[in-house]
């Protein structure tokens, strides 16, 4: 009985990793070529919407991942009052840390799902001031 709680939570934190899963090919192409760093602004803001919806996502499994820890303490804290020897009580004992371990499990399993965290974008190169007057100075003393 206690592995198929241990079973349901694992399906059900990977069924919320799955379902919500974004779907960033239904990005459309933009019809006018846009210069480097309007590009890099766009792709800022798909990081960044990436970046909110992975936290969302972790924030939804270590929810269940919590709510099923403090399940198992309430248990055994249950079937704690009702243990007279101390076979039972270690009994109880081992069973909440199986319990736990099986949370931490499907946890990392559910976080590992997600895939890797998006990669932020490379903001283009601009050009520098000095490099253009250094430059004009060149100039300047090749006519002189």
């Amino acid at each position: 009985m206690k592995q198929s709680k241990v079973a349901k939570l694992g399906s059900a934190v990977i069924l919320l990793s799955t379902l919500s899963y974004p779907a960033i090919a239904d990005v459309t192409p933009t019809p006018a070529p846009m210069t480097q760093m309007e590009q890099f602004k766009r792709d800022r803001d798909l990081y960044n919407a990436a970046v909110r919806e992975r936290n969302q996502k972790i924030r939804n499994i270590n929810q269940i991942f919590n709510s099923a820890v403090r399940k198992a303490r309430l248990d055994s804290k249950i079937a704690m009052q009702s243990a007279l020897k101390p076979d039972e009580k270690s009994s109880v004992n081992a069973i909440l840390k199986s319990e736990i371990t099986a949370a931490i499990i499907a946890r990392e399993n559910a976080i590992e799902a997600l895939g890797e965290p998006p990669i932020p974008p490379v903001e283009p190169l601009r050009m520098q001031k000095g490099f253009q007057s250094a430059k004009n100075n060149n100039e300047k003393s090749r006519r002189n």
